[in-house]
């Protein structure tokens, strides 16, 4: 059985890439958490995308930052488990 995500983009739920941009909290001391509603997602099935998307984030693309530093994550999620691919940190 092939199951899907509800969402604009018809993924299979087993794998997927999900790009995360995550600001600085500083009542945690860390970058909020992925499922967090301030952290902006993008979801991908191809690799190659997710992968160009991710190179091409800069500071100016990141509108939810707000003056404050803030985290890429690439994230390989399969069978509902997440893997981290690549990360950044992003400096006002």
């Amino acid at each position: 059985m092939n199951t899907t995500l509800e969402k604009d983009k018809n993924l299979v739920a087993e794998d997927y890439f999900l790009l995360a941009t995550r600001k600085w909290d500083d009542r945690l001391e860390d970058f909020f958490p992925v499922d967090d509603p301030s952290t902006a997602t993008q979801t991908f099935n191809d690799y190659s995308e997710a992968e160009t998307a991710y190179f091409s984030m800069d500071y100016g693309k990141c509108l939810q930052a707000g003056g404050r530093d803030v985290k890429i994550e690439l994230i390989h999620i399969r069978f509902g488990i997440p893997h981290i691919v690549r990360n950044q940190m992003l400096f006002p």
